[in-house]
C-alpha cells in the first residue's frame, strides 16, 4: 500500500503540474526564510558591534569629562586663590593706610600739645604788654620791664592821668606814622621821666614849656588817642623799646622850623618822618 502511494505520488508529480507549482512555492518560501533568518542573524550582530563601539568610546568620553571636571577644578581653585591674594593685598593696603593715618594723628597731636604751650605764652605775653601796668621800674639809667622789678633803684605809680596823657601825646606827635614810631615817642618821653634833667611826673615832662609842639599849639589838647597810640603806649610802659634809653629828642625834618637839636644832638635811629637823637 505504501508502494501504491510513492507510485500515486510520482504518478501524481508526473501527471499534476499543481504538485509542481506547489513544490516551487515551498522552495521559494524557504529560501524567504533562509535569507530572513540571515537578515536577522546580521542585525543580531550589528547591535552587539554597535555595543562594542560604544563601550569602547564610554571610556573615552569619561575620560574627557574627567580631565574637564579637573580643568575646571583647577582654574576654580586658581581663581580662588587669586580672589585670596587680591583679599589679602587690600587688607594690608588697608591696614598700611590706617596706621599711616593714626601715625599722622598722633604727629598732630604731638605738635599740637608741644605748641600750645608757646601759644598760651605769646597769648599771655600780648595780653601782658597791652595791658598797662600799675608801677613803673627804673634804674638810673634805664627803665626796666615788670619781670626785671627787682633790679629797680627806684619805681614810679603809674596814675590813670600819665596813661592818658602818654596815649594823647603818642597820637598828637606820632599819628600818621608808623607803630615802632608812636612807641619811640612813648620811649622818649619816659626816658625824661628817668632822667634827673626832667620833670619827676609825665604831666609835668609832657607840658615843659617849649618841648612838644602840639601842646604849645593846641593840637595836644583836641586828640583823641586812637587805639594803635593806646597800644604803643602800653608796649613801651611795659618795657618795649624803639629807641635807646638815652634818646631824648625827636625831630621831622621836613618840618622843623629849628635846627637846634640836629646841629647839636647825635642822630640814633630814623623812624617814618621822625629822626631820633640822643
Amino acid at each position: 500500500m505504501g508502494a501504491c502511494e510513492l507510485t500515486d505520488v510520482v504518478f501524481d508529480e508526473v501527471l499534476h503540474p499543481e504538485f509542481i507549482a506547489r513544490t516551487a512555492a515551498w522552495t521559494q518560501q524557504e529560501e524567504t526564510q533562509q535569507i530572513s533568518s540571515a537578515d536577522k542573524q546580521q542585525e543580531e550582530r550589528q547591535p552587539a558591534v554597535k555595543a562594542k563601539t560604544v563601550i569602547k568610546k564610554n571610556p573615552e568620553t569619561k575620560t574627557t569629562a574627567s580631565s574637564k571636571t579637573a580643568q575646571s577644578e583647577t582654574s576654580s581653585n586658581v581663581s580662588k586663590q587669586h580672589k585670596s591674594d587680591k583679599q589679602t593685598a587690600a587688607s594690608t593696603t588697608v591696614s598700611a593706610q590706617k596706621n599711616q593715618k593714626s601715625a599722622s594723628a598722633a604727629q598732630a597731636d604731638r605738635k599740637k600739645e608741644d605748641s600750645a604751650p608757646a601759644r598760651q605764652a605769646i597769648v599771655k605775653e600780648a595780653a601782658t604788654s597791652h595791658t598797662p601796668p600799675k608801677k613803673l621800674f627804673f634804674t638810673q639809667t634805664a627803665l626796666l620791664s615788670q619781670d626785671q622789678a627787682s633790679q629797680a633803684t627806684w619805681s614810679y605809680a603809674l596814675s590813670k592821668e600819665d596813661l592818658l596823657l602818654l596815649e594823647r601825646i603818642v597820637m598828637a606827635e606820632a599819628e600818621g606814622e608808623p607803630y615802632a614810631g608812636k612807641v619811640a615817642v612813648a620811649n622818649v618821653v619816659l626816658n625824661r621821666l628817668r632822667s634827673a634833667n626832667y620833670p619827676d611826673t609825665i604831666r609835668d615832662v609832657i607840658y615843659q614849656r617849649y618841648q612838644f609842639s602840639p601842646v604849645q599849639n593846641g593840637r595836644f589838647d583836641r586828640v583823641v588817642p586812637s587805639e594803635d597810640s593806646v597800644k604803643a603806649a602800653a608796649e613801651a610802659l611795659n618795657g618795649r623799646k624803639e629807641v635807646t634809653d638815652d634818646t631824648y629828642y625827636f625831630v621831622s625834618m621836613e618840618l622843623a622850623t629849628d635846627m637846634t637839636i640836629p646841629n647839636t644832638r647825635t642822630p640814633v635811629k630814623k623812624i617814618g618822618h621822625h629822626t631820633f637823637f640822643k
